[in-house]
């Protein structure tokens, strides 16, 4: 319980540092940012859907997580898993199921 709090904690710090540093001429904030997301999903499953989502959305959030599950502790690879858009596809358009 305290493990996962702790994880939570600096998961939010990094995400908010993340925020603030990516305005910075270097935009290493993006991957604090991106590593703080996993770090919470990790420790929150319910926080899941939210990278899933993210992941779909935008191409490039879904390459630098690639990136870092390549170079990430084995603990984290069920996180990259359990959110990769390629093994979970997207739930159809209820105007495509019509047609």
């Amino acid at each position: 319980m305290l493990a996962r709090a702790a994880t939570t904690l600096a998961g939010a710090i990094l995400v908010i540092y993340g925020v603030i540093a990516a305005i910075s001429p270097l935009p290493l904030g993006v991957v604090f940012a991106a590593l703080g997301l996993i770090m919470i999903a990790a420790a929150n499953p319910a926080a899941r859907p939210l990278i899933l989502a993210m992941r779909r959305r935008w191409r490039w959030f879904d390459k630098l997580v690639r990136l870092a599950a390549r170079r990430s502790p084995p603990r984290f690879h069920e996180t990259f898993e359990d959110t990769d858009p390629a093994a979970h596809p997207a739930p159809q358009d209820a105007t495509r199921r019509e047609q």
